[in-house]
């Protein structure tokens, strides 16, 4: 393993924090109707698996990282407005 700069540490960092959103995002909103809920726990699995994926990107490649980072926020914050969109279908 390969060591890491202080910039990539800073994008596994914010990668881990960003990893907390789509659960609490489920947790807050908790629909009641046990398909839907199903639904929302795949987009939530699907987020972090992108997220996963784009952490381990940044631990294999330096110069993959920045683009690594970007993709795990982009798909965080595409995974997040799907999961608001099932939650207004519940509503």
């Amino acid at each position: 393993m390969r060591e890491l700069t202080l910039l990539e540490t800073g994008y596994l960092a914010g990668l881990l924090v960003l990893s907390l959103v789509l659960p609490m995002l489920l947790s807050i909103r908790d629909p009641q109707n046990a398909a839907i809920r199903r639904a929302c726990l795949r987009t939530v699995w699907r987020g972090q698996l992108l997220g996963a994926m784009a952490g381990l990107t940044v631990l294999a490649s330096a110069t993959i990282a920045p683009y690594a980072a970007v993709f795990g926020l982009l798909s965080y914050i595409g995974c997040a407005f799907v999961l608001t969109r099932q939650f207004r279908v519940t509503s």
